[in-house]
């Protein structure tokens, strides 16, 4: 409560000594600087968030998690920066780090955030604890839980899915890896999403024993987003052939 009033003090304070500096360059120049600070201000709650969400969705999270920094210290809302922190840790498991993802969300007090916002941060956990194989059971619950909340969201479906691997239950993995594309409604999947999902179905195909489906799944995930680390560790399960056929030059 104090944090939140000192946040609302200083922003509002500096917004205010910013004007009464104009004003000795007359009033035209202090309205000048409250417009610029109302602009300045707009952009932080308009444009930072969704500049934030543009460059997590090109993979560059490195630069997501530093807006989101900028985003949750300069929010005066709680329940605003409590879901900007479930956006930071979905930045750290996409780099890789589970445990800082899984400490950063149990910070995080769900009974102040949204019902959208809850969901996120079920489905990040069920990722974090599916990566990282520590509590595969407990990923699959998380993440049927967010598909309950928000059944729409096609990453939310690839979640459970990854959950489900995780617990060696094949069959029921590649079913629900397919439904995301259900989810999708007929729009053309996120790349660095498909990259991933056709990575997690050539695993599940080749746990079965189906060389063929995992070799077809490993090519398209590296289609799906070349640059990307999928595509990267979907080359290395390839053979010499499929691995020249679909990057020559590498080999």
């Amino acid at each position: 409560m104090l944090l939140r009033t000192l946040r609302r003090i200083a922003v509002v304070a500096a917004m205010a000594g910013c004007v009464y500096v104009a004003r000795g360059y007359g009033r035209g120049t202090a309205a000048l600087t409250a417009v610029i600070c109302l602009v300045l201000l707009a952009s932080l709650t308009i444009w930072l968030p969704r500049a934030a969400h543009r460059t997590f969705e090109a993979g560059n999270y490195g630069r997501s998690a530093i807006y989101y920094h900028i985003l949750r210290w300069a929010l005066l809302d709680r329940a605003s920066r409590l879901s900007v922190e479930v956006s930071l840790a979905a930045c750290d498991l996409a780099r890789g780090d589970f445990v800082k993802s899984l400490r950063r969300l149990d910070r995080v007090d769900t009974s102040k955030i949204s019902e959208a916002t809850r969901s996120a941060w079920l489905n990040n956990r069920a990722y974090s604890l599916a990566r990282a194989g520590t509590d595969p059971g407990q990923a699959l619950d998380c993440a049927t839980e967010a598909v309950e909340l928000r059944p729409q969201v096609a990453g939310f479906r690839h979640t459970r899915g990854v959950a489900l691997l995780a617990l060696g239950r094949i069959d029921d993995a590649i079913r629900e890896l397919d439904a995301v594309w259900s989810a999708l409604d007929g729009a053309d999947p996120p790349p660095l999403l498909e990259a991933e999902r056709c990575f997690d179905l050539a695993t599940a195909w080749s746990r079965k024993g189906e060389r063929a489906y995992a070799r077809d799944y490993y090519e398209r995930a590296h289609r799906a987003a070349p640059e990307s680390l999928w595509a990267d560790r979907a080359v290395h399960h390839l053979d010499d052939a499929s691995a020249a056929a679909v990057l020559p030059e590498l080999v």
